[in-house]
């Protein structure tokens, strides 16, 4: 039985209690940002803009139209936006690399204009001139080099901003007021944190215990870390020559061996990618900075030193106790850090994630931590100037500790901060590693610290201001937390509260400017719930991530006749297969996708695979004939030509349990993620979208057209709901309803979704409790959610279809899903990190096996297309060749020595060919009488040979025969040296 059940989504009235939010969201930006600016100005001159041009001026470009264009996106407000589910095609496919790569440095360089002096913004223009592709609008290089001048400009003008200094080399400063924190994590954190990843209790043990420090001295620290640009300036002054230079070689992450190998005339130089003067220098050990640190301490007469343990962490933690990261407890974006995500050639990598960077990234690419110090965490690792001891800590963990220093002597130096190459596990503020002080690799970098000039500045940086950064910065963060946890009107109480809005108060604030992005950013996250983190595929597609959890599954006998008489208006269904409702433990998050697989997606797919459907190789799939009342085979149909006209943004339809299964296993070998199709518990626990008990995703209210794309009153079934209009006779796109409280689209309607659970309809009453993965065999797979050519009863979270896995009608579409094998997060991190060997886990071994099947797959398509296009041959045309069959020798037989036998043919002898037995005999008797050495050429087994035998009789019997040609040569493998042998008397027997 095939039970489907669509549903036609129509554009719903907007949902003005959001639109009134982000409203007032926007107008409480305009008013800080206006008032802010006008308070700052004062302290903060304005920098200094581009040149502006005339209407005739067509030999120059702006700086801010420039730096727009290379973005390429929106600005700040979501100016021009449209929701990612309505996309078209063209927006759905990944950029070329270059054309990303300028996107990227534009955003930079526009996050860099913010900043005061207008930091670094020419290194990120000049990349983006070098890598931008734009054949439509090709550049003058004189405008160009305008732009970059007006940019240079900008950076050169005014002074830095309260807080902020900047030395000779353009090294800017913050700083940093003494206070006290607690350092390290408790016995009780690291059991969580090995709980989400799982990490060696080593690796966690340094943490422990937790104690407090005391920083009793205010200094300066470095608001980047030390950049190339910077080293180079060292260098060229001092002509100095780092470690791995002197060396010749440095570790570096080799992709083809999946680890560190020492690699010849490695250094800062070089450390195996193109280096820019915004990059953190790498490949530099402890010795190298602190030969940096005493040059800088020379030139600018004031001490300048790597920091030491506490102070970093102190800096890093910004003020905050007990997270463990500088923005909080919640798993990075892509915006908060460079770690190894799905750009990284580390096999290990957080594939779910997308940081802009497939190894180091430009200094300030990310948010900056309270004290707005950038890039505190992942990218590089920060050198610090303790000597590393593991249970150091054991010595700090009763009373307050006061500057310390660490240990006396050890035979490593500390690394802090985490990189590029590793995930968050290792980026966390409390994490602590030890590294030789001489090894050089691609891993490490440094920032450094300085004293304050004057003791007036200490007294500045103490100073209390309760309207300061570190106080807005904590409203900031409230804002953010409400926000996360859907308490979006509280966080809306909060935004009045901050400086510069109509009923904040208004004060004069020595905030520097750059503050007044992360005021805007947190306005917007008024109108936007963060509780489900989600990251978009290449493909764009939005995987939303779904927490572990417990729900009831399934109908009661209630439910069930609830349904039959409300619902199925005349329909028939049978629902007995939904009871019992019984509970279900989902033990693990997954990610599901928000939509389902649209015809875009879909269509990339088969054009790099070649896949052919179910329904294109039956020559076409089943849509339903309203005359009979079944579903019948329609000739030439298929997902490209289900019964209406297609579009990118539709869910593909027509497509079979096989042709999904098809596509994830695609979709895993190229995203090298675990892509699978859910099994029917995940997608229904998804579906509810955490509302225990309802009957449809949105509640328990009927549907009325508005939440679902069903049967309504366009179409013109039996069963069809004709006081609805859902705005759609066929399929909707994607996304055009409101979707459920987990953020996913289409969970009831549109088109009737595959799962990978084999059909049992009994199967409630004996299913598992924890993670049910359907029965073990079966004819029929299920699926779920009802389509555009049912009715309201299929609607129902726990409605179930099914179908053969070859079956393919055009209501059948599906979604996918990732399942991980562990609730944790890789840690793939260990003390030998340098050398280890990559060993899988179990969902990197089912994406390995995804990728040689999928390249197995590809390999064979590309024979077929070569054995297609290749020329052909010409026919061959075979001979007869007239011959004499060897049938026995004698004893002392010249043929035998000479090296054949029996069954050979021979064509050949003594240059004449057309052999029978008489003329065998002839030319046998006529080389006896002249006494000549004949060359015999046989046949063996479609080989000629050749062999040079005595005069005269050989020694055998014969036969006539014929063989069919042309004969082959044989190879260099198979050829035999020819027996030569030696005339001896005998007396010769015809044996011929």
């Amino acid at each position: 039985m095939i039970d489907t059940s669509r549903a036609v989504r129509t554009p719903g009235s907007p949902n003005l209690g959001k639109v009134a939010v982000v409203a007032l969201g926007m107008m409480l930006a305009l008013l800080a940002g206006g008032a802010a600016l006008s308070q700052w100005g004062a302290d903060v001159p304005a920098p200094v803009s581009a040149p502006q041009r005339s209407p005739d001026d067509r030999g120059s470009i702006g700086l801010e139209e420039f730096l727009e264009v290379l973005a390429g996106a929106p600005d700040a407000l979501g100016r021009n936006h449209r929701p990612p589910a309505l996309r078209e095609a063209k927006d759905l496919i990944t950029p070329k690399p270059a054309v990303a790569a300028a996107s990227t440095d534009g955003a930079l360089a526009r996050g860099r204009m913010t900043s005061p002096k207008g930091d670094m913004v020419a290194p990120p223009l000049e990349r983006a001139v070098k890598t931008a592709q734009r054949p439509e609008r090709p550049e003058d290089p004189g405008r160009l080099e305008m732009t970059l001048r007006a940019a240079q400009q900008q950076a050169a003008g005014g002074p830095a901003a309260a807080g902020e200094q900047t030395n000779s080399i353009g090294m800017k400063l913050i700083a940093i007021k003494p206070g006290s924190f607690v350092m390290g994590s408790s016995s009780e954190d690291t059991r969580v944190i090995q709980g989400e990843w799982p990490a060696d209790a080593s690796l966690l043990r340094p943490e422990q215990p937790a104690h407090t420090v005391r920083i009793t001295e205010p200094f300066l620290m470095g608001k980047y870390g030390v950049t190339v640009g910077q080293f180079r300036t060292f260098v060229q002054d001092t002509e100095y020559r780092t470690v791995a230079e002197k060396q010749g070689w440095g570790w570096v992450y080799d992709d083809g061996e999946q680890h560190w190998v020492k690699k010849q005339r490695a250094s800062w130089r070089n450390p195996g990618y193109d280096v820019w003067d915004d990059h953190p220098v790498t490949l530099v050990c402890h010795q190298d900075a602190e030969a940096f640190c005493a040059w800088l301490s020379k030139r600018e007469n004031r001490q300048y030193r790597l920091p030491t343990e506490a102070q970093w962490e102190y800096a890093a933690r910004a003020g905050r106790t007990g997270t463990r990261f500088p923005w909080g407890d919640e798993y990075p974006d892509g915006k908060k850090l460079n770690m190894a995500d799905r750009r990284s050639h580390v096999p290990w990598a957080d594939r779910t994630m997308d940081d802009a960077y497939e190894r180091v990234a430009p200094v300030g690419s990310y948010q900056p931590n309270g004290f707005w110090l950038y890039d505190m965490v992942g990218n590089v690792w920060a050198l610090c100037a303790d000597f590393y001891d593991g249970t150091a800590y054991e010595t700090d963990k009763s009373g307050i500790t006061t500057d310390p220093s660490g240990p006396k002597s050890g035979t490593k130096r500390s690394v802090r901060g985490g990189n590029w190459a590793f995930g968050p596990g290792i980026a966390r503020t409390a994490f602590r590693f030890g590294i030789e002080a001489d090894l050089c690799v691609d891993l490490s970098g440094f920032r450094v610290v300085a004293t304050l000039p004057e003791a007036g500045q200490k007294q500045q940086v103490a100073a209390d201001n309760p309207f300061g950064k570190e106080a807005l910065t904590a409203t900031l963060d409230r804002i953010k937390n409400l926000t996360a946890q859907g308490r979006r009107l509280e966080a809306a109480h909060e935004v009045a509260k901050l400086p510069g809005t109509a009923s904040g108060p208004q004060i004069a604030t020595a905030v520097p400017r750059p503050f007044l992005p992360e005021v805007l950013d947190a306005v917007s996250d008024v109108a936007r719930d963060k509780t489900l983190p989600s990251f978009t595929n290449s493909l764009g597609m939005k995987m939303v991530r779904i927490p572990a959890g417990s729900f009831i599954m399934g109908s009661s006998e209630a439910d069930i006749g609830w349904a039959i008489g409300t619902l199925a208006q005349g329909q028939p269904l049978a629902l007995e297969n939904e009871y019992p409702c019984h509970k279900v433990r989902i033990t693990k998050p997954f990610c599901i996708g928000a939509t389902a697989v649209t015809v875009g997606q879909f269509r990339r797919f088969v054009e790099e695979t070649g896949h052919v459907t179910d329904a294109e190789a039956d020559n076409g799939g089943q849509i339903f004939d309203e005359k009979e009342g079944r579903f019948e085979q329609k000739a030439g149909s298929s997902w490209k030509n289900p019964g209406w006209t297609i579009s990118d943004e539709q869910p593909v339809a027509m497509v079979s349990y096989d042709d999904a299964r098809a596509f994830v296993e695609w979709l895993a070998a190229k995203e090298k993620l675990p892509y699978k199709l859910p099994t029917e518990a995940q997608w229904e626990y998804a579906c509810r979208g955490g509302i225990p008990a309802a009957q449809f995703p949105w509640g328990d209210q009927l549907p009325d057209g508005r939440r679902a794309n069903y049967s309504d009153q366009s179409t013109s079934f039996e069963w069809r709901d004709r006081t609805a209009d859902d705005g759609y006779k066929h399929v909707a796109p994607v996304g055009t309803y409101e979707p459920n409280g987990y953020g996913l689209y289409d969970m009831a309607g549109n088109i009737l979704e595959w799962v990978r659970d084999y059909y049992g309809e009994n199967y409630y009453r004996h299913t598992l409790e924890a993670d049910p993965q359907g029965p073990g065999h079966g004819e029929n797979h299920v699926m779920k959610g009802g389509d555009w050519a049912t009715g309201g009863v299929s609607l129902r979270c726990a409605f179930r279809g099914w179908a053969a896995p070859d079956l393919a009608n055009n209501t059948f579409g599906f979604r996918v899903g990732i399942e991980p094998d562990s609730a944790a997060r890789a840690f793939y991190f260990s003390e030998d990190f340098l050398t280890r060997k990559w060993v899988p886990d179990p969902d990197h071994q089912a994406v390995a096996q995804a990728v040689a099947k999928e390249k197995a797959q590809a390999e064979k398509a590309r024979r077929r297309e070569a054995a297609r296009t290749a020329p052909k041959e010409p026919p061959v045309t075979y001979e007869l060749i007239k011959g004499v069959l060897v049938l026995e020798f004698t004893p002392k037989s010249d043929a035998r020595k000479a090296g054949m036998q029996k069954g050979d043919v021979i064509v050949e002898y003594n240059g004449k060919r057309e052999l029978d037995g008489p003329t065998f005999l002839a030319l046998t008797a006529e080389t006896k009488r002249t006494r000549e050495r004949p060359v015999i050429v046989f046949v063996r087994d479609g080989y000629e040979h050749s062999v040079r035998a005595n005069p005269g009789f050989l020694g055998i019997t014969i036969t006539d025969t014929t063989i069919r040609g042309p004969l082959k040569k044989p190879d260099s493998g198979k050829e035999r040296e020819p027996v030569e042998v030696q005339p001896k008397r005998s007396r010769h027997l015809d044996w011929t």
